[in-house]
């Protein structure tokens, strides 16, 4: 199988693993080496190191996609607790004073600090109103819906600046991870190049591995046209929904979404989230989507059975914020 992508790369090390030793095979007593005395056992060692640099960046993307939500859901809560302290002050309170201080609510996309702010001059504002429930007519301290009381909402202030820091480790994390898996990728790549241009060099003409040879690119010709998709939250659903015509590509063998976490896509930062059958026209789901205000970028891959795919352009879809 060539390599399309880094899903590509487990099929395609066996084939060539496989291939290897049969040429092993022909050559008896002296067997094939790449430059520095690289064998077939070196490069089976690496390829199992492949793969298991690219179990971890699976995990470290789940990692990192349960902080992201774990942040987005605690900022989609302060929100709302900042829309009912202005509707409860505006409603109760007249004053000038007071209703001059009242803060807008936070901006959800923003960074730490403009999202923050906001918030800390509420928790300052929500103070003095409980200090001065007397001279403001208020039967006690301010609550909001629910009950909820000023130290419940400091509370849940306080907590905000770790869900910041740990989406920023398990980014690092993850950008970290993806560096070693595709150095190793970068790696292996060349020794399979390698391998290709010495078997030919090593074997017989009538030799059966070099008959078997595996590629590393696609055969010329056979790349499928790509879909036109379309793609939007639905509230009625609560998913993200794709849509597209069916695919005329010739020798399909199947479809297959990806993803990324945010408004851009990058080929080596998508993940994986489901095949589909060939005939195919629309997808529904939630992956990167779980809370309001979160953002994941899509595409659709067409994939034939001569190894070769086609993603075409991505799909952006916002998830509102209610």
């Amino acid at each position: 199988m060539p390599i399309t992508s880094f899903g590509s790369y487990r099929a395609t090390m066996e084939e060539f693993a496989v291939n290897w030793a049969l040429a092993n095979g022909e050559l008896g007593a002296n067997p094939l080496l790449l430059a520095g005395n690289y064998s077939r056992e070196n490069f089976v060692s690496e390829g199992e190191a492949l793969l298991e640099a690219m179990d971890s960046v699976s995990d470290l993307a789940a990692a990192a996609r349960t902080a992201m939500a774990n942040r987005e859901s605690a900022k989609n809560a302060l929100l709302t607790r900042a829309r009912q302290f202005r509707g409860e002050v505006q409603g109760q309170i007249v004053d000038k004073d007071y209703l001059r201080e009242l803060p807008a609510a936070p901006p959800i996309s923003g960074d730490f600090d403009k999202f923050s702010q906001p918030l800390r001059a509420i928790a300052r504002l929500w103070t003095r109103i409980n200090a001065n429930t007397a001279s403001l007519q208020l039967s006690g301290p301010l609550t909001l819906a629910g009950g909820y009381t000023l130290a419940q909402f400091q509370a849940e202030l306080d907590a905000l600046p770790g869900l910041y820091s740990a989406m920023e480790v398990a980014e690092g994390n993850l950008g970290e991870a993806r560096g070693n898996r595709n150095n190793r990728a970068k790696a292996i790549y060349e020794r399979m190049l390698q391998y290709r241009k010495l078997a030919p060099a090593r074997l017989p003409a009538n030799s059966p591995a070099l008959a078997a040879l595996p590629r590393l690119s696609p055969p010329p010709g056979t790349t499928p046209p790509p879909l036109v998709v379309t793609g939007a939250w639905d509230q009625q659903l609560v998913k993200a929904r794709l849509t597209w015509t069916a695919s005329s590509a010739e020798n399909l063998e199947k479809l297959q979404v990806r993803g990324c976490t945010g408004g851009s896509y990058k080929s080596e930062n998508e993940e994986l989230i489901g095949d589909l059958p060939a005939d195919a026209t629309h997808w529904e789901g939630d992956w990167g989507l779980t809370v309001p205000g979160s953002i994941a970028s899509f595409k659709v891959y067409v994939m034939t059975t001569t190894g070769n795919e086609n993603g075409g352009k991505a799909v952006k879809v916002v998830r509102p914020v209610t």
